[in-house]
């Protein structure tokens, strides 16, 4: 979770290239450029796009919702040109239910992604660890969110910025623990399945569920460190090690 405004750069940082792009999805609270160190790690010619969602980062100015189907859909929309040639998506908690509704999307259309990487979340029929916050009261919201890590703390002594980001950081809960799958098959590819050793939002038992919700391989890895680890050098290095392990691009 960053609810810091965003860096006026430009959310699809790598060049064109002849790997396979990659498609990220962020946590609840996080925006485009909390992908921007792995962006600059990937190997040469991965065409990296960083998705956005409405009301976050470069799109402060649309209304955030809380509408899973809504957010989707709109996620569909902004995926869509980047799905005609080999891609992976790539969601880190919230951003994995995105990651993962979205193969399954374009699996459904003739177009599934090569891989879809599955970052700190458990499968959707998994027990859930941690009680859900998003409809507790703002004061203790808030003091749930803080627990969890990933804010700066400077971010809590700010009361314009908490007052802005509240809203924002409810509906991404909102839609994180509400989610459930949505009917249809899984996506036509293997599941990269990874999460921090110290993550306190996932277990083992949690990871394996997505083997339930699965059309091809499943692979599960810990890593070191904790649930926000995109910055992590461990996580670079695998995300590398898929990327390499995929089958070369036909295009």
């Amino acid at each position: 979770m960053h609810p810091i405004p965003p860096a006026s750069a430009a959310t699809d940082p790598a060049p064109p290239g002849d790997g396979p792009a990659l498609l990220c999805l962020p946590h609840a609270g996080g925006t485009a450029r909390a992908f921007a160190s792995l962006a600059a790690a990937v190997p040469p010619g991965t065409r990296t796009h960083l998705l956005e969602l409405p009301g976050h980062g470069t799109r402060m100015g649309e209304p955030v919702r809380d509408d899973f189907a809504a957010v989707l859909e709109d996620l569909i929309r902004h995926s869509g040109p980047h799905t005609t040639g080999p891609y992976v998506l790539l969601g880190h908690s919230m951003g994995a239910a995105f990651a993962y509704e979205l193969g399954r999307h374009w699996s459904a259309l003739g177009r599934p992604p090569v891989a879809v990487v599955l970052v700190g979340r458990n499968g959707p029929t998994a027990r859930r660890l941690l009680p859900e916050i998003h409809g507790l009261p703002d004061a203790a919201f808030l003091t749930a969110v803080r627990r969890l890590g990933g804010t700066p703390p400077r971010f809590f002594d700010h009361p314009e910025l908490v007052a802005l980001f509240t809203p924002v950081l409810r509906a991404d809960f909102t839609l994180s623990e509400t989610y459930t799958p949505l009917p249809g098959v899984p996506p036509a590819c293997p599941l990269w399945v990874a999460a921090g050793v110290d993550d306190p939002m996932v277990d083992d038992a949690g990871l394996r569920d997505w083997e339930n919700h699965a059309d091809g391989d499943v692979t599960v890895e810990r890593l070191p460190g904790g649930h926000f680890l995109l910055d992590d050098p461990a996580f670079h290095a695998y995300v590398t090690g898929v990327l390499r392990s995929l089958p070369d691009p036909v295009n």
